[in-house]
């Protein structure tokens, strides 16, 4: 089927009523959804909240009906979707996000993604069968999603054993961890170095934590050393869940090929090179902005890094990398520039009606 990678995430093609739209493929979101204000474009009818007065239908809905949605060989009718305000995601992304495909859609196939063909495939379960060595991680006792047991190690501890549930909807860091986890078996602290900053944006908004470099995260026989880790630091959004202990995202499978077998309730994962895992080395964390999302704006600078030594604040406007206008490439392919250790980036930013030139060496952070 049709792919589309970007920053890290898949994107398949989808067809909402007559609309076609790139939506990301999300395993760990339980429902497929659509950005709200997309909805009504696409002609969704919106499913009225209780007791919602007939005048507010349309900005109260959680949930809408679309007609036909149309995914590879799939076709659904009078589909009901949950709704989402993306522009968050959006800003975080650099690209206007149309909707998700969930679980609901997804654990009708067997679905085989290859990140390093960029490609998803997805097959009928009843006629499936898997005849390679890959690593089998079985999905945890009665759930069918892909919720896997796996285990962390921190320096000078023994494993401890996490419920992780494989998100494909998840870039940046290699894992995610709960803050009723992170609590309970007292990781805040236990890890150096870390860097207290945003681990992520999700449907509730930012995500604020700790980063850190993990010793290891197992899954069966599948070893990842080093794996960078966004440890929970408040109760927003899935950080404050108690049926799973965090989320496992793309970075760990950047080279592999990965097959959710949901009617096997079981993973198999083919490892062809180790996950890198790495994390931006200059200390921006940038946002776009602005209604076609041109603009790229500092939105937080870590502490002690190379942007936070050259003066660069949160605000600044990044207009220039090396002498190439960011307006002209994607938030993803300017947060890969600033993800080569060793390098030198030459930026210019605009401060109110001021222009700064600064020289950035980027380093590893964690």
């Amino acid at each position: 089927m049709a792919v589309e990678p970007y920053g890290g995430l898949l994107y398949v093609r989808g067809v909402v009523n007559r609309d076609s739209a790139w939506l990301i493929l999300d395993t760990g979101t339980s429902h497929t959804g659509l950005d709200r204000e997309w909805a009504w474009t696409a002609g969704a009818l919106p499913v009225a909240a209780p007791g919602a007065p007939a005048t507010q239908v349309a900005e109260t809905a959680s949930a809408a009906v679309v007609d036909t949605m149309h995914l590879a060989g799939l076709a659904l009718a009078s589909y009901q979707v949950a709704l989402y305000a993306l522009r968050g995601v959006s800003e975080a992304s650099g690209r206007p996000e149309r909707g998700f495909v969930g679980h609901d859609v997804l654990r009708r196939f067997t679905v085989e993604i290859d990140y390093r063909e960029q490609r998803v495939r997805l097959y009928d379960p009843a006629r499936y069968r898997y005849a390679g060595s890959g690593t089998v991680v079985p999905f945890a006792a009665g759930d069918d999603r892909p919720l896997l047991h796996g285990s962390i190690t921190v320096p000078g501890r023994p494993p401890i054993s996490a419920r992780l549930l494989l998100d494909t909807g998840a870039s940046g860091l290699c894992l995610i961890l709960t803050v009723p986890f992170v609590e309970r078996y007292g990781l805040a602290g236990a890890v150096s170095p870390a860097i207290e900053a945003p681990i992520g944006t999700g449907l509730a908004g930012q995500l604020r934590g700790t980063l850190v470099r993990l010793k290891e995260l197992r899954l069966a026989g599948l070893r990842v050393a080093s794996p960078t880790t966004g440890l929970g630091g408040e109760r927003t959004g899935f950080l404050a869940r108690s049926d799973l202990d965090g989320v496992i995202g793309n970075p760990v499978f950047e080279d592999a090929r990965l097959i959710v077998d949901y009617a096997r309730r079981r993973v198999i994962i083919e490892p062809r090179a180790a996950a890198r895992c790495d994390y931006d080395m200059s200390g921006l964390r940038l946002t776009a902005q602005g209604p076609e999302l041109r603009h790229i704006a500092v939105e937080y600078v870590v502490p002690h890094s190379p942007a936070e030594r050259a003066g660069i604040r949160v605000g600044d406007e990044l207009l220039l990398i090396d002498g190439r206008a960011v307006a002209d490439a994607s938030l993803s392919d300017v947060r890969r520039a600033l993800r080569v250790n060793g390098a030198l980036r030459r930026l210019v930013l605009r401060r109110d009606a001021d222009t700064i030139r600064v020289t950035l060496q980027l380093r590893r952070l964690l």
